[in-house]
């Protein structure tokens, strides 16, 4: 990541670590999930949807003008990054992910110093955020120093981000933290629609512009039936579940913003044993992966008008050295492996792509 200046925030280190789940579905639902169309099942040449990343995003580390030039040609239209930058980056809208951090403590000296470098921030760098992403994944205790997530809390420092930003540059969006779907309540996770109902009901409607979600599409594919009861929500479909909820709730005018999602690939593809118990089940192989992705930019834009900017997790944590770990679960999101060569999901994106 690019060296920031120490009057403004920064994240050193993303903890975007790819969906979360309380539960592993059982084998038998995983076989299911996995088992994929027959002729990607078969090898066989699949053909892809035609799509547009104008109006889509993606998550970057590296923002410096060898990544923007290889990212170019597919056309997005936002990058989502974790250093503000400190002049525009051209042709794209940048969304920067504002961390919480000592505000999390309630203590409203660290809630009054926390709100005050974020209207500075916003007001230093008008016209180069366009977009603020209070937080991240708030309804899992790792964004809260390890305490139980507190709805509550999150919604009055959202209240208190949404006044500071509006004040420094009125043009700016302010939406909502990423909630990470987690199938349910688990020590360390609270139950994704049960903690955004908590944030609707303390009054988050008010204070957005758009409502963030991570849908993740874990093992399935991405047109999966969002009600399969073996699924339990772990999948890319979980959106239509939050959106039932903004609009029960009068946001119905509010976009969703999906700042995260993508599918985990298998890493032994790549010659890596890499192991991680909690989601050794979500693997896909690398042709999956790209297929998905693209299938699932397809799917949003045929059937959810209500879909603001989608982020594809991610660029290239794979060559962070930030996550010198060769099995960083998060590098197998990445568009690029650890060498900086295409996998197969940026070489499908290109394909699909329609300028």
């Amino acid at each position: 990541m690019p060296a920031v200046p120490a009057t403004v925030f920064a994240t050193p280190a993303p903890t975007a670590a790819g969906p979360t789940a309380a539960q592993t579905p059982s084998i038998a639902a995983t076989a299911q999930a996995t088992s994929g169309p027959a002729s990607v099942a078969a090898g066989a040449p699949y053909s892809l949807p035609r799509i547009s990343l104008n109006r889509e995003g993606i998550n970057v580390v590296d923002y410096g003008d060898a990544s923007l030039a290889a990212l170019r040609p597919l056309g997005f239209g936002w990058i989502q990054v974790f250093n503000p930058p400190e002049h525009p980056i051209p042709d794209y809208q940048v969304l920067y992910r504002v961390p919480l951090g000592d505000a999390v403590s309630g203590e409203p000296a660290a809630i009054n110093a926390w709100a005050d470098q974020l209207e500075s921030l916003a007001r230093e760098r008008r016209g180069v955020i366009h977009a603020y992403s209070i937080g991240n994944e708030v309804n899992l205790s790792r964004e809260w120093g390890g305490r139980p997530p507190d709805p509550q809390l999150y919604a009055r420092l959202l209240a208190i981000a949404y006044a500071r930003v509006k004040t420094a540059d009125p043009d700016a969006l302010v939406i909502s933290a990423g909630i990470a779907p987690t199938g349910g309540d688990s020590n360390g996770a609270a139950d994704d629609l049960a903690y955004a109902r908590a944030l609707f009901e303390a009054g988050i409607a008010d204070y957005i512009d758009g409502y963030g979600f991570h849908p993740y599409g874990f093992a399935y594919e991405p047109e999966h039936d969002p009600d399969d009861p073996e699924a339990r929500g772990l999948l890319f479909r979980r959106a239509e579940a939050h959106r039932r909820l903004m609009e029960a709730f009068g946001a119905a005018d509010k976009p969703m913003w999906a700042t995260e999602f993508g599918w985990l690939m298998d890493p032994r593809e790549e010659g890596l044993q890499c192991s991680w118990p909690e989601l050794d089940w979500q693997r896909v192989s690398r042709r999956r992966q790209a297929e998905y992705v693209v299938r699932a930019f397809a799917f949003a834009r045929q059937h959810w008008p209500w879909m603001g900017p989608m982020f594809l997790w991610n660029y290239d944590f794979s060559r962070s050295p930030q996550y010198p770990d060769r099995c960083e679960q998060m590098k197998f999101f990445s568009l690029l492996d650890e060498n900086g060569a295409e996998r197969p999901v940026m070489q499908a994106l290109r394909a699909a792509t329609t300028r």
